[in-house]
Parts: C-alpha cells; structure tokens; sequence
C-alpha cells in the first residue's frame, strides 16, 4: 500500500491511500498535466467500490508518502 497525499491550491490537503501502482499512476498523470498541459482520466478506481476523481487543475502538488 502506497500514501498520495494531493495538495490543492487553495491550501488544503487530501491523502488517498492506494495500491504502489496506482499511487505511481498518480504521480505520473499530475505530472504530465503539469509538462503538457494534457488532461489526465480524472477518474481513478482504487477498488471495485471505491473511486476518486482528481481535478488536476486545482491541485498544486502530487506526491507519494510510501
């Protein structure tokens, strides 16, 4: 299990806990948002009943704690 801790504009801060992968996924995604200015899938499925979606341009910082 992997922490993504999602910091927003505004200040606030929102951790997700997940799967390695998908906190990997998570990081890459913001991040390429923030090179290319390319719209990510906001949607991510973390198990069968759980989901969150991310609007990349309101978060500031995307970084994995473990």
């Amino acid at each position: 299990m992997a922490l993504v801790k999602v910091i927003l504009v505004s200040g606030a801060d929102v951790e997700i806990e997940t799967t390695s992968a998908q906190a990997d996924d998570m990081v890459a995604a913001f991040a390429r948002y923030a090179f290319e200015k390319r719209v990510p899938e906001k949607r991510t499925i973390l198990t069968p009943s759980q989901s969150v979606y991310v609007d990349y341009s309101k978060v500031a910082i995307v970084r994995r704690e473990f």
